[in-house]
């Protein structure tokens, strides 16, 4: 399901309950508490260059990077804390404190990441995978952090200038400095792995969303090469709503790079080429698209109900989601045969992620709980072995 990046004070979170688990998937059913590997044979989806020999599941967790090929980032309910109520004009709801733990996915131990007694959401890993930033949730002040491989925080970042919806979209630029919006001075803030911070600002005008949530303009997805920032502007009902814009930092001069709108935009692992889904209104569908930086020599990978997009580590192929009534699954993409592989069937969310092989990619998905209750559900981290 495609859907615009919110503000500050959209809380909309799944319930991670239950331990850490197996489950056996089959063509005949599905095997519940079983603690075995977990094997779904797809050659018979679509029999294509890429296929997945097996899906591993893991109940209770949400995954959302790799440490490296067999270690990855999940997050888990922590039940020694007592639940953060939220009461307000927006939102009145108790939420259960979830934390970061680094999982083997063979051993099955786990680790603590960083401060247990807070909210942590949010892991991205630097391109060397040195580093990982993550964020606190429902804080009075919020705050990201920085740690190093062996899990020690190195950097806090807190500024009354970046609030919670700028440390959500924070992107790494390369191993030393991150880069996030910072729409309250309506630009952007990068931030290195030292705790310098960097501000840009009055790259937009008017009211920004962090004033006027329903009617101002927000920055989102910014990303940078060279001395130029790629990002997405929303603004609904103005011309200038789900736009990528290009803001050069020598010239201070900013443009709309196309017509298009945009529900999402990544950068190649090269720095060379643009991913971007957008709207086909005429069609009625969404377009997976890859370009050149400057919006041209225009491809469309894939079209239908599509979100989630995401490079290979190497840059040769594309993972995405598809939500659409009769063609949900997880999908891959070859760039250079434009060969498309159904790799699992089902409905999957994000994250998604390849591992640092890329040979295997996790994805997010939910399990019923079977207790008769509507919406009552586990969260259920798939990773899935290419073949």
């Amino acid at each position: 399901m495609i859907r615009k990046k919110l503000l500050i004070g959209t809380l909309v979170m799944s319930a991670l309950v239950g331990t850490i688990g197996c489950a056996q998937y089959n063509a005949e059913g599905q095997e519940e508490n079983k603690a075995v590997t977990v094997i779904k044979e797809t050659k018979d989806i679509l029999a294509t260059e890429v296929v997945a020999s097996k899906i591993d599941t893991y109940e209770g967790v949400i995954g959302y990077d790799w440490l490296d090929e067999n270690k990855v980032v999940i997050t888990k309910e922590n039940k020694a804390l007592k639940p953060i109520k939220i009461d307000n004009a927006k939102l009145k709801a108790d939420f259960e404190i979830k934390n970061m733990y680094s999982y083997n996915l063979d051993s099955k131990e786990e680790k603590s990441i960083g401060d247990q007694s807070k909210f942590q959401d949010g892991a991205i890993f630097s391109p060397n995978h040195k580093h990982m930033f993550y964020r606190n949730e429902y804080e009075k002040q919020s705050t990201g952090y920085i740690v190093n491989s062996q899990n020690d925080t190195e950097v806090k970042i807190s500024d009354p200038s970046i609030d919670e919806y700028d440390l959500s979209e924070a992107q790494w630029i390369n191993n030393e400095e991150l880069i996030m919006p910072c729409n309250s001075i309506k630009g952007f803030a990068i931030v290195n792995i030292d705790g310098t911070i960097t501000k840009i600002k009055d790259v937009e005008s008017g009211v920004m969303g962090t004033k006027d949530p329903l009617n101002g303009l927000s920055i989102t997805n910014p990303m940078k090469v060279g001395d130029k920032i790629y990002y997405v502007t929303i603004h609904r009902g103005a011309d200038d709503d789900d736009k990528i814009k290009v803001y050069d930092m020598n010239k201070k001069e900013k443009k709309e790079l196309m017509k298009d709108e945009v529900q999402g935009l990544s950068l190649s692992p090269n720095k060379e080429q643009l991913l971007i889904l957008t709207s086909n209104l005429e069609k009625n569908v969404n377009e997976l698209i890859v370009t050149d930086l400057e919006g041209k020599e225009r491809e469309v990978l894939a079209e239908g109900y599509i979100f989630g997009a995401t490079w290979s580590h190497d840059g040769t192929k594309v993972a995405y989601i598809s939500n659409e009534e009769g063609h949900e699954g997880v999908s891959v993409v070859d760039l250079k045969t434009k060969k498309e592989s159904l790799i699992s069937i089902g409905e999957y969310y994000i994250p998604i992620a390849w591992s640092p092989s890329d040979k295997k990619i996790m994805v997010h998905g939910t399990k019923s709980k079977n207790n008769g209750r509507p919406f009552d559900e586990i969260d259920v981290t798939n990773v899935i072995t290419l073949k």
